[in-house]
């Protein structure tokens, strides 16, 4: 880490850490980002699993060890200081080249070899994987968001540790602005809210506080699986039928095999109305299920899927 900042340099980081906290603090749900404290050239963050996390300047060389984070950190321009990533992160194309360190299962040793001055995980990553790591006096900060506007949040936060804060503000205006662009139509008085089954793995949706559901909310939906239990819960045919969702979107990737046609012959779905109406459509899997810069790319789609007569 840089270890030549001036005096004046440390107090406007302190200024726009302060507005950053001020900013943010209205967005959080759940988990929470807390104060930034700057101790000379040092500063210290509180991370979305109210971690304190000191760090001592700006990070150099950075391991991403979950897609979500890689996403983030290239989007506000700190991509150049990625030395290694996550088996999955494939976007950016840039990413795709760098050394990696495994997923689920870090490869402690190839993240050593990289000389790490800051590790970045999402909840995903097994905490006791992370550990490792910090045992070895890396520290390491997660990003664990629940809604769009602790997305926007992450990503300011991003651009001040990384020191882009102008690039991860300008992302994140523009974002919020395409965001206020399709609520506008979609959450307007009058507009009708169609109930909706979204799969992202066979049988799986998304329960209440998950951003799936504020996904679905925003793009002026009614999520079938709002007053489950979990924010992430396998539902069955039964609860699906009983729901009857008007519209039903399922996510499509390299490791789904779900098609329209699959959906479609599952046993007692021909009476749902999404398959009698031939209403079954998909989205990329990664524009849902990566909280990162893309989400808004996954809303505008499946607000054009739940109100096509707005954005025709």
């Amino acid at each position: 880490m840089s270890s030549t900042r001036s005096s004046l340099g440390v107090k406007m980081i302190w200024i726009v850490l302060v507005m950053v906290v001020l900013a943010v603090a209205s967005f959080v749900s759940g988990f929470y980002v807390g104060s930034v404290v700057v101790e000379d050239s040092s500063f210290v963050v509180v991370d979305d699993y109210g971690r304190t996390v000191k760090l001592g300047g700006t990070p150099e060389r950075i391991v991403s060890v979950a897609p979500t984070p890689t996403e983030i950190l290239f989007a506000v321009g700190a991509g150049q200081q990625v030395v290694g990533v996550d088996n999955y992160s494939d976007y950016p194309a840039a990413a795709v080249s760098l050394p990696k360190v495994g997923s689920f299962t870090l490869n402690i040793e190839a993240i050593l070899a990289l000389n790490p001055d800051l590790i970045v995980a999402s909840d995903l990553v097994p905490l006791q994987q992370l550990e490792l790591l910090g045992d070895r006096g890396i520290p390491y900060i997660i990003f664990a968001d629940r809604t769009l506007e602790d997305i926007f949040k992450t990503i300011r936060l991003a651009g001040v540790v990384t020191g882009h804060v102008d690039e991860a503000d300008q992302l994140a205006s523009t974002l919020t602005a395409r965001l206020e662009a399709v609520t506008n139509k979609t959450l307007a008085v009058g507009v009708s809210k169609p109930t909706v089954y979204v799969e992202y793995y066979p049988m799986w949706t998304y329960g209440p506080g998950s951003f799936g559901d504020d996904l679905i909310s925003l793009a002026g939906g009614e999520n079938i699986a709002h007053n489950t239990s979990t924010e992430y819960p396998m539902v069955t045919d039964e609860f699906v039928i009983a729901q009857n969702p008007e519209i039903i979107v399922y996510t499509s990737g390299v490791m789904s095999s779900t098609t329209a046609e699959t959906i479609a012959a599952r046993p007692g779905w021909t009476s749902i109305a999404a398959i009698s109406g031939d209403d079954i459509h998909s989205i990329d899997d990664n524009l849902l299920s990566r909280y990162g810069p893309r989400i808004i790319d996954g809303l505008e789609q499946l607000a054009e899927i739940l109100h096509p007569e707005l954005f025709s």
